[in-house]
């Protein structure tokens, strides 16, 4: 995958196979980010301190995630560009691997 960072892992396919949704430690901050398969670029996504489990969404648009918030963990989306972010907190309960289901039609 790659050496950047001291901490890569959890990796998820996006469904074209191209990116790589990734949890990247460096620093003591855990980060979700994108590896580009062909290019073997790195883009980190989000700037909060605790996040993981990425799961794309069907159509590759969107990131969503676990992050750690005041209240605890909260469900969390970018971009695949890191521009749009999301972050929906919780009245009470966790959020633990949190993974886009199948469109049913």
């Amino acid at each position: 995958m790659t050496h950047k960072g001291n901490y890569n892992a959890r990796p998820r396919y996006s469904s074209d196979g191209k990116l790589l949704a990734i949890v990247h430690g460096d620093g003591g901050s855990y980060r979700i980010g994108t590896y580009d398969m062909e290019t073997e670029r790195l883009a980190i996504l989000t700037n909060t301190r605790l996040d993981e489990s990425p799961s794309f969404a069907p159509n590759d648009s969107m990131i969503i995630y676990t992050t750690v918030g005041p209240q605890g963990t909260e469900l969390a989306a970018t971009s695949i560009d890191g521009r749009v972010k999301q972050r929906l907190a919780l009245l009470r309960g966790e959020v633990r691997e949190p993974a886009w289901g199948p469109f049913r039609y």
